[in-house]
């Protein structure tokens, strides 16, 4: 059980990261350049790519503690 949440939780973060790097990168843009352009699919792009590593990493790290593997 405390695999799955570890997985879970893994990808919440995933996603939480990639939204506030894309705000990180909105700000940066907002700062040069005097303009605020907020694109609704480049915010779903980035969900889905937190999505995705962040299931990657959790499933993988999951996996490991699973298996016994040392350091996990």
């Amino acid at each position: 059980m405390n695999n799955i949440l570890f997985a879970l939780f893994s990808i919440l973060a995933g996603i939480v990261l990639s939204e506030i790097a894309y705000a990180l990168l909105l700000t940066i843009e907002y700062v040069m350049l005097g303009s605020f352009n907020f694109e609704l699919t480049s915010a779903w792009h980035y969900l889905k790519i937190g999505a995705g590593g962040g299931g990657i990493m959790g499933i993988g790290i999951a996996l490991l503690r699973y298996f016994g593997v040392k350091g996990f």
